[in-house]
């Protein structure tokens, strides 16, 4: 059995938890029945005990596999990581969607991208990363009773991503607590505007103008530090 789940880059400019892309960088998992329970990590993460050991992957793919089969089986796994951990790129959502598929995939039941995509939402509130870590390509999402409603563009083949890569781990929670309870009305409409307008120009491929469309007035700069 193979999962493979793609990078994420999202709160892409304006769209604070709305938009995100996917990157063809990917991590990888093979799993395999076998009579003792074994992981095995190659890649990004492998020299920190707390990430070799798939904690987060483990306890998502158990809960998950248990619930379907009512029992828990012994499996060996095998992650190649190649996505940078608490870089920005969406590391923990490939983590969620990636364990959530293995364990429908191990347990032979049948499953559906959407379905993934509901289930990670106990996970991650926040469907900008998920969404194009399920989906793929550059995705439009909100919540709504519990569900993530999304729209998808394919990415032209002739796109590329310019990565930067930051030197240290960047805590999104942490970060998150910079921002402000209370926005002014002109802030909001400033964001709100190019979110918009971010969307039309990947939805009609127009990126020229991404250059306007990608400022905002909600987290960037505030984040920044």
């Amino acid at each position: 059995m193979f999962v493979s789940v793609p990078a994420t880059s999202a709160n892409l400019g304006p769209g604070f938890d709305t938009l995100g892309l996917a990157i063809n960088l990917r991590n990888e998992i093979t799993i395999k029945p076998s009579r003792f329970f074994s992981v095995s990590t190659n890649g990004e993460g492998a020299e920190n005990p707390h990430i070799r050991k798939n904690i987060l992957f483990m306890n998502i793919f158990n809960k998950q596999y248990q619930a379907l089969k009512g029992r828990r089986d012994n499996f060996r796994f095998e992650f190649t990581n190649r996505i940078p951990i608490s870089r920005g790129l969406g590391s923990s959502s490939a983590v969620i969607t990636a364990a959530l598929t293995a364990a429908y995939i191990s347990a032979g039941e049948r499953y559906n991208k959407r379905k993934i995509l509901n289930l990670a939402l106990e996970y991650e509130p926040h469907p900008d990363n998920i969404t194009p870590a399920v989906m793929g390509g550059f995705n439009v999402a909100c919540v709504e009773d519990k569900k993530v409603y999304s729209k998808k563009r394919k990415v032209p083949d002739y796109l590329r991503a310019v990565l930067v890569v930051p030197n240290r781990t960047i805590s999104t929670a942490k970060s998150r607590t910079i921002l402000p309870d209370i926005y002014r009305k002109d802030e909001m409409v400033y964001s709100l505007s190019r979110s918009s307008f971010m969307t039309s120009l990947f939805m009609t491929e127009s990126w020229d103008l991404l250059r306007i469309a990608s400022k905002d007035k909600l987290h960037q700069t505030r984040r920044m530090k």
